[in-house]
């Protein structure tokens, strides 16, 4: 009774509605960008900028947009938009519940809003397989709060806590992983050589130039270097690529809740959370948009998860961001942000260099900016990226410059990269594109096939319009990461840094671009539709090949932690398919989602059911070998060939994924 006095008072005070902070951004991973790129394939609105993600007052623009091709929409679809539209431009809604609070003042001139609102999300995800050590299950239990609102008519903030209480346990591969030596290391005098001198990598290297290649001299007269591996583990508990995490940082373990306890993954149950937050303004009609916060990014995706240079799969970070439409036809966007270190000792703790804890060792800033030009059958953009260790660097944070060229006048000493992507759309049929992320090619003098310094991403793809069917498409790609590329040797030269620091193209230990490990391909086929007001379903056939991380035939630069060596690295050579063992993945699954806002409790439930035929090939033992010049008996002719042994299985599987999120989704 008395909360009922309190908020019968409060709202005589306040005129409790009206705002549905509009400034601010919506997730990536809404389904209403799946929609507008429908839309936009079909001609029903202008091409929207290709930085992801859009204020909600964007999204309704388009939105209104598309509702005015009434007479190309089904009933469908346009129930589906008006729907959506009525959610998120509602005038007058008094809301007081326990999960649901929403004040307004009643200053005209500069209106205030505050709202909170919870949340629930449970999700489970559980494979069984043939070999039944690959049986997994993982769940995540995960409240949320959502407080966010208005200052002034054009400024919107927003503040989301949430604690994921979880248990992911992950299946481990054999042999750990070898990822590189330390680049500038002193190596003292081994006993039992016949060096009695401090040494470098290059001594050793050399040594190896000098006799063939012949492992045995070389360490007869220096010892091999300190190795530097990871462990190789494996989410089975879900489809490869399938699952995103929702906390960040460290988690504690209930069996253990102290500081001793913090690890880098739940293993066994633990819990952990995150905040992610925005502050965000729109300006002239939506033509610019200015932001900052901890949210999710997709820039440059010429379909749905299919970025190179920023992709939503990655994790989010702290960032500033602005994106202007100049003109219908060009738009200018650029970001700045502070990246999130892995806080992986579980799986990386003997790659460090000694004496370096890994949050010290990944110490680092990103900056990306794009320029697109965009017409009716064409579009093309063009941009640089560069993740560099903190300093006062002004000339990254200035968004009007070209981070490679930049680097020409102050030294390298960051990992740079140009991408671009172009594209060709015929309005109602579909579009077809070509993408490249180009991390590092070494002048003319290197065989882009086979030069392991010709380190970049490659796409070509295709998004065909099925008529008739509801926000119905076909979207078919290819994607090939080569060996290395993402990644970039740990450097002790950096300015103001004395110690060794990571500069590899990833957030929270997960790439920033594509999710695809280096030296991996992969073919992609999904159909999606909405056939009836709050389903969505989809289909999706993906077939990836992937050198081995881990075993016997360990493939140099597929992992996302290699570093290629500055010891003979011109002379490093790849050969894909024919250079080791190597993972080859069908997977097919089946997904639906439902959701409803007009229930007591709006709810959305959502599954998928997957299966996964996973085999390796192999090269005979005489023709490989590993060492720090690279695989040099293996080569484009090599033969290789199917195996099925303990080291590297046949594997069949089914994985079903289940979840069902409350109140705020």
């Amino acid at each position: 009774m008395k909360k009922k006095i309190f908020c019968s008072v409060l709202f005589s005070v306040l005129i409790v509605s009206a705002f549905a902070q509009n400034n601010l951004s919506v997730d990536v991973d809404s389904e209403i960008y799946r929609i507008l790129e429908n839309c936009q394939s079909r001609g029903l609105c202008d091409i929207l900028p290709g930085a992801k993600p859009y204020t909600q007052n964007r999204i309704l623009q388009a939105v209104n947009e598309i509702l005015e091709n009434e007479d190309r929409l089904s009933a469908t679809e346009k129930a589906v938009l008006n729907d959506y539209l009525e959610e998120h431009s509602r005038k007058e809604e008094k809301v007081v519940s326990k999960t649901h609070l929403r004040l307004q003042n009643n200053i005209l001139n500069v209106p205030f809003s505050f709202e909170y609102m919870f949340g629930l999300e449970v999700s489970g995800s559980s494979g069984l397989y043939t070999d039944s050590d690959f049986n997994k299950a993982g769940f995540d239990f995960i409240p949320s709060v959502d407080f966010r609102g208005d200052l002034s008519r054009y400024i919107s903030y927003t503040l989301k806590v949430l604690i994921d209480v979880t248990r992911m346990p992950l299946y481990e591969c054999g042999t750990d992983y070898f990822v590189g030596y330390s680049w500038f290391n002193t190596f003292p005098a081994k006993e039992g050589t016949e060096n009695t001198e401090p040494y470098e990598v290059g001594d050793y290297a050399d040594a190896l130039a000098d006799n063939d290649n012949d492992k045995s001299i070389a360490d007869a007269k220096y010892g091999e270097p300190d190795r530097r591996t990871i462990r190789t583990l494996k989410n089975t508990a879900y489809l490869p690529f399938a699952y995103k995490k929702k906390w960040s940082g460290q988690m504690y373990l209930l069996e253990n809740m102290s500081a001793s306890g913090l690890e880098g993954w739940p293993q066994t149950l633990g819990v952990s959370g995150t905040i992610n937050a925005e502050i965000r303004t729109s300006l002239l009609n939506n033509s610019i948009s200015i932001g900052a916060g901890r949210i999710n990014h997709e820039w440059a995706a010429m379909d749905t998860g299919s970025s190179l240079v920023l992709n939503r799969s990655a994790q989010p970070f702290f960032s500033a961001d602005m994106t202007v439409e100049l003109f219908p036809f060009l738009t200018y966007s650029a970001l700045t942000g502070i990246l999130e270190y892995p806080n992986q000792d579980y799986m990386a703790e003997s790659s460090w260099p000694d004496g370096i804890e890994d949050d010290s060792l990944f110490q680092n800033a990103f900056s990306l900016n794009m320029i697109e030009l965009d017409y009716k059958y064409f579009h093309f953009d063009f941009g640089s990226s560069v993740v560099w260790p903190k300093r006062f660097e002004i000339g990254y944070i200035f968004p009007l410059v070209n981070f490679v060229e930049y680097q020409n006048h102050i030294g390298d000493n960051d990992n740079c990269a140009l991408f671009g992507d172009i594209m060709f759309r015929k309005p109602g049929l579909g579009s077809i594109w070509a993408s490249l992320y180009l991390d590092e090619i070494n002048g003319l003098n290197n065989n882009p096939l086979t030069s392991s310094r010709a380190m970049f991403a490659g796409q070509l793809g295709t998004k065909i319009i099925i008529p008739k069917l509801p926000f119905a498409s076909v979207s078919m790609r290819y994607t090939k990461v080569e060996p290395f590329c993402y990644t970039h040797h740990s450097i002790n030269y950096t300015p103001w840094y004395s110690h060794y620091v990571c500069e590899s193209y990833t957030n929270n230990g997960e790439c920033l671009g594509y999710y695809l490990p280096p030296n991996a391909d992969e073919f992609f086929f999904r159909f999606e539709t909405t056939p009836v007001r709050g389903l969505s379903t989809s289909f999706q056939y993906q077939f990836i090949r992937h050198g081995a991380d881990y075993g016997t035939q360990q493939v140099q630069g597929s992992s996302l932690y290699s570093e290629l060596s500055n010891a003979n690295r011109d002379d490093i050579e790849k050969h894909f398919l024919h250079d080791g063992a190597y993972n080859w993945m069908h997977i097919i699954s089946a997904g639906a989602s439902y959701s409803t806002k007009k229930t007591k409790v709006p709810f959305n439930i959502y599954g998928s059911l997957g299966f996964l035929y996973s085999y390796y090939t192999m090269i005979d033992d005489e023709d490989y070998e590993m060492t720090i010049l690279g695989n040099h008996k293996a080569d484009g002719n090599t033969k290789y060939h199917f195996v099925d042994n303990d080291e590297y299985p046949v594997q069949c599987g089914i994985v079903m994924t289940f979840g069902i999120k409350l109140w705020n989704f």
